[in-house]
């Protein structure tokens, strides 16, 4: 009986040593919508590091990125499981949780879920002069087609004009077509700083920001082959989170983010995410940012 069971065991270390030894486990990963889209740079060096801390026990890897295409369609593409994209990054809800495989583990401690507005320039004083939630509410907000934060505004008493084009929505936003583009706080100032020569009447707003729940993952199709892929980027995340190197990566993408947008004085309406799962991990203190707040 015990050397059946040396047998079995022997048989699957050397399954395992082949799976993960020979054959290079390969992560598509959503791909950049515009040459000037750098919101992910973040998320992939996470994901990145993650694969290296499991090298020992998965073996060598490799990162490509997939074809352009938009949210929506990374959807699509993830639930179908045909290996075009096999990773993407995207805040959770209900339907995602069905369809998809996520790693519940927000990439960027949910950073992401505190918002400022890049509005024009000419608008800023009529925005120092909001001081409540519904005087907010009769702004347009912009977002695109098919994001999470979509369904999350309108839920909360928002009118949301959607675009189609990521590039096109900071045309849009000049053009009128809205009062202001809600943007995460750690990809506002890069997206300002690359449009503001060809946009000069582009601007931060300087006094508001929003907060709803909104944590981002990892996600993986729900078949084999994405339980493989995700298993160990799941292993390297918790790796990241004991020895350090998760907070390490954070604060050198984003302290500087954090102090210049100044939140603990900004005024922080909070709203509601009613799309959250059940399984949201808020028990865990490790993986959210909370702010320093001076008021509100």
């Amino acid at each position: 009986m015990n050397w059946h069971r040396a047998a079995l065991l022997l048989s699957i270390i050397m399954s395992t040593f082949f799976t993960y030894g020979d054959e290079m486990m390969t992560y598509v990963y959503n791909g950049p919508e515009s040459a000037k889209d750098t919101r992910y740079n973040y998320h992939w060096e996470i994901l990145k590091t993650s694969l290296d801390k499991t090298k020992t026990n998965y073996g060598s890897y490799q990162m490509l990125p997939s074809s352009n295409m938009n949210e929506k369609l990374q959807i699509k593409q993830l639930k179908r499981g045909s290996g075009n994209l096999t990773v993407i990054v995207r805040e959770t809800s209900v339907e995602y949780e069905e369809i998809l495989l996520p790693i519940r583990i927000p990439v960027d401690k949910d950073l992401v879920g505190y918002r400022v507005f890049l509005i024009r320039k000419e608008d800023q004083k009529r925005f120092s002069g909001i001081t409540m939630l519904e005087h907010l509410k009769e702004v347009t907000i912009g977002q695109g087609q098919g994001w999470g934060d979509v369904d999350i505004l309108r839920a909360n008493g928002f009118f949301v004009d959607e675009g189609t084009n990521y590039e096109g929505l900071f045309k849009m936003l000049i053009k009128k077509r809205f009062d202001a583009f809600s943007r995460g706080v750690a990809e506002v100032i890069d997206e300002f700083e690359q449009r503001k020569v060809n946009l000069p009447s582009l601007h931060i707003e300087e006094t508001i920001a929003l907060y709803y729940p909104l944590p981002t993952y990892f996600w993986f199709s729900k078949n084999k082959q994405g339980e493989i892929l995700a298993e160990r980027v799941k292993e390297g995340l918790y790796t990241m989170l004991d020895d350090g190197s998760f907070n390490k990566i954070f604060n050198e993408y984003h302290k500087h983010v954090i102090s210049r947008h100044d939140l603990g004085n900004r005024k922080i309406f909070r709203l509601n995410n009613p799309f959250l799962p059940k399984e949201t991990p808020f028990d865990d203190e490790r993986l959210w940012y909370k702010p320093i707040l001076n008021k509100n």
